[in-house]
């Protein structure tokens, strides 16, 4: 009489072969998952902005200290501002953060605050490669998979 207690060669392959084949059909579900997640975060993100920069106008007709028009630049992450001098037409640099948002700051692209509030976005997120923009005549912004070169504003206030 036997005494059975370890499992066959057979039955460990068996087991290896339906973990195999359960990790070949959830893994492709899950990165779909993770790349709709980060996708959807970006759009959030790129909303916050369009936000932002509606209050940051709105705040110019109560303080003093708000300077517009304004041209936000972001380039690896960091975020730069210009205002733009009418009178002397020129542009001032800032590196203060002037836009109040939560979220993460887009690899690249620019945002577009006019005198009259219309404001135009084009910032691109590498990790998605995808582009937000939003024209100072449109109500919502549009997500593009576009390259980062093509994810431009349509007006050129600083010769960016």
């Amino acid at each position: 009489m036997l005494n059975k207690k370890a499992f066959t060669l057979t039955e460990l392959l068996a087991v290896i072969v339906i973990i195999a084949l359960i990790g070949t059909i959830t893994t492709p579900i899950m990165l779909n998952v993770i790349n709709t997640s980060k996708e959807n975060a970006f759009k959030d993100d790129a909303i916050a902005l369009n936000r932002a920069a509606q209050n940051y106008h709105a705040a110019s007709s109560i303080a003093s200290t708000v300077k517009l028009p304004l041209l936000i630049t972001f380039k690896d992450k960091k975020e730069e501002n210009k205002f733009l001098d009418n009178t002397a037409n020129t542009c001032e640099t800032s590196n203060e953060r002037m836009l109040e948002y939560s979220g993460k700051n887009p690899d690249s692209g620019n945002i577009y605050i006019d005198k009259n509030g219309d404001i135009s976005i084009a910032v691109y997120n590498a990790e998605t490669n995808q582009c937000a923009k939003k024209e100072p005549n449109e109500k919502n912004i549009t997500i593009e998979n576009i390259d980062q070169e093509n994810c431009v504003l349509s007006i050129n206030p600083c010769d960016i």
